[in-house]
């Protein structure tokens, strides 16, 4: 048995209850958002120092943002 066997029969048993089951449906949006912005920005910092980051990682959002909003307006 492991070290960790507990925590995860404890972490299994959340998930099939329905509010766990309900935070995952909200982790799992949050996490392809991030997953799609780190897929355009890449590895790599583009710039040197926090502040030119921060505003990359900003704009890399509305160009994003502008994509679904764009999906959407299609849709309909």
């Amino acid at each position: 048995m492991g070290d960790d066997e507990r925590l995860q029969k404890r972490l299994r048993s959340h998930l099939q209850s329905r509010a766990g089951r309900a935070g995952l449906r909200e982790r799992v949006g949050v996490e392809h958002c991030l997953a799609h912005l780190a897929n355009r920005q890449g590895p790599k910092a583009r710039y040197r120092g926090t502040r030119r980051n921060l505003f990359d990682l900003r704009r890399l959002a509305v160009v994003q943002n502008l994509e679904v909003a764009a999906r959407y307006q299609l849709a309909a």
